[in-house]
């Protein structure tokens, strides 16, 4: 599926979690499945939730992050609304 928008590297983007509330990441690595060898998945991002509040937002749906930990996520192409301030 091809993104709607030309994210890049490092672009901060707000994205719907399956946790359930909206989530600030920023992104890092582009996968796309036509560019690889197996041909596997589906687009989308390595990306990383950066600021703490988005984590204690998760934390709050049950997502079980630690106090201060900046955790590493996959977004798909999908997930992702708008980009952030």
């Amino acid at each position: 599926m091809k993104s709607k928008r030309p994210y890049l590297k490092g672009d901060r983007v707000l994205v719907k979690s399956f946790a359930g509330p909206d989530v600030c990441v920023t992104l890092s690595d582009r996968y796309i499945v036509n560019k690889t060898d197996h041909k596997l998945g589906t687009d989308g991002w390595n990306a990383q939730i950066t600021n703490q509040k988005e984590v204690n937002k998760l934390r709050k749906h049950g997502v079980p992050y630690k106090k201060g930990e900046k955790p590493k996520v996959w977004v798909f192409d999908w997930q992702i609304i708008k980009k952030c301030n």
